[in-house]
């Protein structure tokens, strides 16, 4: 679902991208968009655990993404979110990540949901910081909490003097975005993170695809040599493998 919609050339979208102070016109639009194709082949590279994005079919300045968290405080936590990225981009500001809706931790603004990623990256620098650096700072931050500067004062100071009540806290802000997961979309975007109910008839072929191994290329042209040098596997009859056949 994630992996197949990568970022398409310019020439297959029409993006609404304004111009960049750093670019002019087509130029700055075109260097734009092979710059963010190149951000998100990155971040498939890097196969972050629990993370998936995907760009709006509307813009590339424009990301939605989902966190799985497995482990710690916020385990079983699934955080839906958007990563809003600069038109100056890479040449401006950090991008801005916010979590729809709002999770209940220090660093992130329980009104507006966004995550404070400019403690993190102070100065944003072309060609050292990318894309997926903030997306691995935002799930690293469900496993080692931060309460200096927080723009959540309360969840700060619960975290560091009543455990018992932020756990609580943090156990009804897994809830919620839990209770809303199979909502529409806040955005009417057809690349927006949709989940559905599960249906055995429309996904368990889906699944048996995902769980059974793939054959490797060695497997594939191993059977193929079999079939073209008159190999079988089992000779009729017996059970002695890779016998010439019998005619």
């Amino acid at each position: 679902m994630f992996e197949r919609a990568g970022i398409s050339s310019p020439g297959e979208r029409t993006p609404s991208v304004a111009n960049s102070p750093n670019g002019v016109g087509a130029y700055g639009q075109l260097f734009l968009e092979y710059a963010l194709m190149a951000e998100y082949n990155q971040l498939q590279k890097q196969r972050l655990p629990g993370v998936y994005v995907i760009p709006s079919a509307a813009s590339p300045l424009h990301w939605f993404g989902v966190l799985f968290i497995r482990q710690g405080l916020y385990q079983e936590g699934v955080f839906k979110f958007d990563v809003h990225i600069p038109d100056n981009y890479p040449d401006g500001d950090c991008p801005r990540l916010v979590f729809h809706p709002p999770v209940f931790h220090p660093i992130v603004d329980f009104e507006t949901g966004e995550l404070d990623v400019q403690r993190a990256f102070k100065q944003w620098r072309r060609n050292v910081n990318h894309i997926w650096q903030v997306l691995l700072y935002a799930r690293r931050i469900f496993y080692k909490i931060d309460t200096k500067a927080p723009l959540n004062p309360e969840a700060a100071v619960l975290y560091e003097e009543d455990n018992v009540l932020f756990k609580a806290k943090v156990a009804d802000t897994i809830a919620t975005c839990k209770s809303q997961l199979y909502d529409s979309p806040h955005s009417d975007d057809p690349h927006a993170i949709r989940f559905s109910k599960w249906e055995e008839e429309k996904h368990s072929k889906a699944l048996k695809t995902i769980v059974t191994p793939k054959k490797s290329k060695e497997d594939s042209e191993g059977a193929k040599n079999a079939q073209t040098s008159g190999l079988s596997w089992v000779k009729p009859g017996t059970m002695e493998v890779f016998s010439k056949e019998t005619h």
